[in-house]
């Protein structure tokens, strides 16, 4: 099977680019804002290289973990990611860029199979889509 495809989702964010980075690093803000609060969902996150990440359900049945590859504060963050129960890593790729009164975001999830990147696509606008409530 091969591992050649990619999910890309594009938003703007009316936060800084700052506040948007902090959003993707901090724990309990990646808590607060990731998954709906209905799934009890817990965030950890050491963001350096090198460092792990990740988040998991009350239940322990959904979750993801990873590490930091590579992290240009408040600009890039690359992430080896593996979803619970998945035999190899993909990787995530999070660019911030100050946009008129906010952040425009680009998540590319890549080196996934066709099936996986359109699930991953719809996972990560639902995610992006809770993001501004957030923030605001």
């Amino acid at each position: 099977m091969a591992y050649d495809k990619s999910a890309e989702i594009k938003v703007h964010i009316a936060a800084s680019p700052g506040r948007v980075w902090a959003a993707f690093t901090d724990p309990d803000a990646l808590t607060a804002w990731y998954w709906p609060a209905e799934f009890s969902p817990k965030a950890t996150s050491d963001a350096r290289v090198g460092g792990r990440f990740g988040i998991a359900t009350a239940s322990a049945d959904m979750g993801f973990a990873g590490e930091y590859l590579e992290l240009e504060p408040p600009q890039r963050i690359v992430q080896s990611w593996r979803w619970a129960g998945d035999d190899r890593d993909s990787r995530v790729t999070i660019e911030l860029s100050r946009a008129g009164d906010g952040t425009d975001v680009v998540v590319t999830h890549d080196r996934v199979n066709a099936h996986t990147a359109a699930m991953y696509r719809a996972g990560w606008q639902s995610c992006l889509d809770r993001l501004p409530e957030y923030l605001a």
